[in-house]
Parts: C-alpha cells; structure tokens; sequence
C-alpha cells in the first residue's frame, strides 16, 4: 500500500508531505483547488511521461516521492530481485526529480533506473483508473484484455502472442525465399557468368599488392644489381673489404691481448663485427643471385596486373576486395541452388509453429469462454448493487477467419448489455448511458478487484454523470472493494465521500500573492463541515450539516 507521498515545487504545490492508510480514503475539493496536481504527481513517480512545465513558477526543480509497503509475497518484492536492485527491509521507496532544462531522474530504493522501469514497478503498485476511462468500455478493444484479467489468462495470453511472433517471422522469412525464388534464374546466369570469370583469374589474397613490389623490383633490375655487387665487393670481395680489414683488426688486438688483458673484449667485439659483415655479404650475395633481370618476366607480370585491375574496375571494388567478392558470389549461388530445399525447411518450420500457436490458442479461447460466462454472472450481481437492477450482461466471443492466426487469440471479445427487461442484448456502445458506463465500470473493477495484485486503486471521478441514491450505492462500493486493498478516490459527491474511512481535503489558498494547494487529513468534525459544505455550497446550514451526519450514519452501517 501507498504509506507517504512527499510532493515538492509542483505546480501550485510548494511542498506537500502526505501520509495514507489502509482501506478508503476520499479526497474532495473544490474545482481548480489542486486534486489533480495531486494525482499527476503520484503519476510521475511511478513512471509517467514528465513534463517540466509541472515545476513550480521560479523554480529549478521539482522532486515527488512515495513510500510503499507492499504484501510480503507481492510481485513486487520478485521484481525487484529479478532486476537486481537493493529490496529495502519493508518498504520501497520510489523517487522523482525533475529540473527545468529537461533533465530528470528516476531513482527505485535511492537506485538510478530508467523511467521505462520504474513504470513497470509502478504497474505492480498502483493502478490509476480516471473519470474517462469508463469510457474505454465503448470500445471492443478493450473488452477482450478486461476478460483475460479477470479469468487470470493473461500469461495463456503473452505465450499465445509469443507464438504468433514466431510464426509470423517464420511466414515472413518464406514469402521473402518465395519471391527471391522468382527471380532466383536470372540471378543464378549472371552469378554463373561473372564467376567463370573471376575464379579462372585465380587471384589471391594480397596479389596485387606483391605483384606491384616485384613490377618495381623488375623495372630497377640493372640498378639494383649494380648496387648489390658494389656493395658485395665493399663487404668480402675485394683487397681492402671491410670484413678483410675488420678482420686483420682483430687478430691484431688477440695478438696484443696477450700483453694486456682489457683488449681481449675489444678484439671480440671487432671479431663479432667481421662475423656480421660476412653474414651481410653472403645475403647480398644471395639477393644477386635471385634477382630477376629478364625483360620479358617484367612484362608477364605486367599482364597479370592488368587483369586483376581490369576486374576491380569492373566490379568497382579495389583489388584487394575481389577475392572476398568471389566468396560472396559464390556463396550466393550455392544458396540460390539451395533454395528448393529452404523452401521445404520453412514450410515445415511454419507448420510446426502453426500447431504450437493453435495448441496455445485453443487452450486461451476454452479458458476465455468459462471466464466470459463466471464475469456476465458476477458484473450482473454488481450491478444490483448500483441500482441496474434486471440488466443483463453478456459477452460475445466471435471466431476469427481460422485461416488468419492473430497474435490476441482466435476470437474477438465484446461486451453485450441489455439495460431493460425484455430488451435484446445489443453492443454496450449502443445502449449505455454515460451513468451507466460508469457504473459498469465500478462494477468490472469491483470484479476484477480480486483478480489483481495491485494493492493501491485510485478512482479518480468514477462517478461522474451519477447523483443520489446511485452515488451513495457506488461510495459502498468503494467501501467494499477497499476491505482488502487500499483504496483511494477523489469525487464530488458528498455521498460518495460519506464512505471514505479516511477523507483529506484539497484546498487553495494565497499567501504574499502566491497562490498554494494544500491537502490535509480531515477529523471529524472538520469531515462534517466539507460533507455540509458539499452539500449546500458556500453558506453552510445547520440543515445541511444534519444532513451530513445522517448521511455518514448511513455509510457507517452500510459496511
């Protein structure tokens, strides 16, 4: 349950610090006092879409935060362990913060998160229901998630959409194959030609780039050979080479080491210098002898070069990315080849997800049926209670084409009302009035009450369009729905908040010409005075306040 709601700098409301209780609580006030600043505020700590127009005039910031106290076997508590983030003691605290340059925070138990998961969090805490959402009921779309609610299919309902995914990927995946297979003929000849070509070139990874170093070394040939045999005799091969003369230099010093011991590393370090040098001239020796001086090798080469060049301009790619392009193409034609039996692998795999969705389908619209006959039965014991007695309340569940799979299931849901004895049942977008759509709407909340974990409801104005003995049967409703949840709601009608075992007012005031919305916890006797005054207006009566305590003597003994 909702334990404390702390609101700072929102809209007309400076700082605002609430504490709530267990079972009905009733929140009223006077039109533009602030009700809805209130309700907007507990959205945005649980994940509503923010808007930095909320922040108060002047200020940087705004922050809201609630404290929660769920069940010890909540779905929450699971939650919270499943996204690893720390589980308090008792209690969960979600905050908000947002800031006049568009930034904000979403923070679950002082922890940063995403405000798409803190949203998530918040579906399993609160469920917010407004004064326009008994309008959703006109709408079939809707029908059909209300039934799974209340005949607890919604996981039947996820693993249904779940396999519909699957074999609508699948579908996709065959008539992609099948329309590539119409053009796969001529696809396959040009592939054929172009291949023939490239891989009777033989090129190899790298070629042109060693073939553009040996074109270089066979245009220089006469040079380089020069230069290898000058430097060859410079090295070993003539009277003064340098290994001759570096090695006359060391056996010297050996000689005269003998005399004195500090020339022995000397000699050794000329010694091993005399080694290199030879080691040098015998690889230049080996380079002259590969080096290739033959005219016409320089124009084979040419040639070579020429071709892989011809390629890549015609293929507009570099050289060096032909030989990738050769085992694209040609994994591209083995699978054109291959396409017949792709074809009958996805046929097959389309089949199989065909029966797994049917399987699960068909499990979803048995269960949808005996949950569509338990929910008329129970919506109409509801109902009698808000005074629609003798309405009838079915729900049509029509089969889709079989042929076409559909990720919600093999059927549409719509709800069906008869408002009047003896009249047929007919489409509730047809028959109910805006009272009786509300009334509908409080009597599936009331059903689905026990359906749900959500241990906070919130009626905003579920009551609008409804007035005397109506909205006194929908405040016992409430009372009723909150004796094993918490339950808040904010109304008009006094004989709605006569119900409430809690009532907070909202109230505007102005303080040095800045005006304030403030909410506070009523006792009894201020209870008294707001049920008078919603009852006679600005003069309150001593009439009027009669008639509110017998209307809170009646709500009392209605419970």
């Amino acid at each position: 349950m909702l334990k404390q709601l702390v609101i700072e700098q929102i809209a007309l409301i400076e700082r605002l610090e609430l504490s709530f209780h267990d079972n009905l609580a009733v929140i009223t006030g006077e039109t533009g006092a602030g009700k809805s600043i209130i309700l907007d505020s507990l959205g945005l700590v649980l994940g509503e879409r923010a808007d930095s127009g909320l922040i108060r005039a002047g200020q940087e910031r705004a922050i809201v935060a609630a404290r929660f106290a769920p069940p010890e076997d909540h779905p929450a508590w699971h939650w919270l362990q499943s996204k690893d983030l720390d589980l308090g003691e008792e209690e969960i605290f979600l905050r908000r913060v947002l800031t006049s340059k568009g930034r904000g925070r979403a923070l679950i138990n002082e922890t940063p998160v995403p405000v798409a998961t803190l949203a998530e969090l918040g579906n399993l805490l609160v469920d917010i229901h407004g004064q326009h959402d008994h309008q959703s009921l006109v709408h079939p779309k809707a029908h059909l998630e209300i039934l799974d609610a209340f005949g607890c299919n919604s996981e039947l309902a996820q693993k249904s959409a779940q396999k519909y995914v699957a074999w609508h990927k699948t579908q996709k995946e065959l008539e992609a194959l099948r329309e590539k297979a119409q053009d796969a003929a001529d696809r396959r000849a040009f592939l054929a030609f172009q291949l023939e070509e490239l891989e009777s070139a033989a090129i190899q990874p790298n070629e042109a780039e060693e073939l553009e170093q040996q074109r270089s070394r066979l245009a220089h040939a006469s040079r380089l050979a020069e230069a290898a045999h000058e430097a060859k005799q410079l090295l070993n091969d003539s009277e003064h080479a340098a290994a001759s003369l570096t090695g006359q230099a060391a056996s010297t010093l050996e000689s005269a080491s003998r005399m004195d011991s500090e020339l022995e590393s000397i000699a050794e370090a000329i010694r091993s210098l005399q080694y290199e040098l030879d080691d040098v001239g015998e690889r230049v020796g080996s380079y002259l002898n590969q080096l290739d001086t033959d005219p016409s090798a320089l124009q084979v080469l040419e040639e070579r070069l020429d071709t892989i060049h011809r390629l890549a301009r015609k293929h507009r790619r570099e050289p060096d990315e032909l030989v990738e392009l050769t085992n694209q193409w040609r994994a591209d034609l083995n699978a054109l080849d291959n396409l017949e039996g792709n074809e009958a692998g996805l046929v097959k795999e389309l089949a199989a997800h065909d029966a797994a969705y049917r399987k699960v389908a068909d499990k979803l619209s048995t269960a949808r049926r005996k949950a569509s006959e338990k929910l008329s039965k129970e919506v109409e014991v509801q109902l009698k209670d808000l005074y629609m007695q003798g309405t009838r309340v079915a729900v049509s569940l029509t089969p889709r084409t079989r042929d076409a799979l559909h990720p919600r299931g093999m059927e549409e849901a719509e709800f069906l009302v008869s408002a009047n004895p003896g009249e047929p049942l007919k489409p509730l977008r047809q028959v109910a009035s805006g009272g009786e759509l509300a009334r509908l709407m409080l009597a599936l909340k009331s059903v689905l009450a026990d359906a749900v974990t959500v241990p906070t409801l919130i009626f905003d104005e579920v009551d609008v369009g409804v007035g005397g003995r109506v909205a006194s049967a929908i405040g016992s409703k409430l009372g009723r729905v909150a004796s094993n949840r918490q339950v808040l709601a904010i109304t008009h009608l006094p004989q709605v908040a006569a119900h409430g075992a809690h009532h907070y007012k909202v109230e505007k005031s102005v303080e040095k010409k800045r005006t304030t919305s403030s909410m506070l916890l009523l006792n009894s006797d201020q209870r008294l005075e707001e049920l008078a005054r919603m009852l006679a207006g600005d003069e309150i009566t001593d009439e009027a306040r009669s008639n509110a305590q017998a209307m809170l003597d009646k709500a009392a003994n209605s419970h």
